[in-house]
C-alpha cells in the first residue's frame, strides 16, 4: 500500500507539466498587437516568418524570415509560464479602459487551442513580461 501511494505521489506532480509541454511543444504562432486612435502594433510570429504591422490599414507591413534560435528563445520564453491560464491572467493595471494606455492582446496559438490575454500596452501580467518585452524588442530590429 505504501508503494501505491509513493508511486501516486511521484506521478501526480508530473502529469500537469506533461500537459503543458505538449501544448508548447505543439505552438504554431503568437501574436501581440496594441492600438489606441493614434498609435498601432501588430507583431505576428511563427516558425518560418515574423510580420510587423505599424498601420491598421496594413500598407506598413514588414515580413521577414524568422530564424530558428529566435523561435526557440520565443519558446523558451513561453514555457516559463502555463499557457493554458493565459485567458485568465488578470491586467495589473486598468489605464486602457479610460484611454490612458493602448490596451494590447496575446494570443498563442497551439495545436488545437487559442489561448489569449489583454492588458495594458507596456504593463503585461509578469508572467508575460520577458516575452513580450522580446517580441517588441524583434518588432523595432526587423525596420
Amino acid at each position: 500500500m505504501k508503494l501505491y501511494l509513493i508511486l501516486l505521489a511521484m506521478v501526480l506532480p508530473t502529469m500537469g507539466c506533461a500537459q503543458r509541454t505538449a501544448d508548447i511543444s505543439k505552438i504554431k504562432s503568437v501574436n501581440y498587437n496594441a492600438g489606441t486612435r493614434g498609435f498601432y502594433i501588430n507583431i505576428e510570429i511563427n516558425e518560418e516568418n515574423i510580420i510587423v504591422e505599424r498601420s491598421r490599414e496594413g500598407d506598413n507591413s514588414i515580413n521577414k524570415p524568422f530564424t530558428d534560435e529566435k523561435w526557440q528563445r520565443i519558446v523558451t520564453l513561453i514555457s516559463e509560464f502555463d499557457v493554458r491560464k493565459l485567458n485568465s491572467m488578470a491586467s495589473p493595471s486598468t489605464k486602457s479602459q479610460v484611454d490612458a494606455a493602448a490596451i494590447a492582446h496575446l494570443e498563442i496559438e497551439t495545436g488545437n487551442h487559442r489561448y489569449s490575454c489583454s492588458f495594458d500596452h507596456g504593463n503585461p501580467p509578469q508572467p508575460l513580461k520577458r516575452l513580450v518585452a522580446y517580441m517588441l524588442t524583434l518588432s523595432e530590429s526587423i525596420e
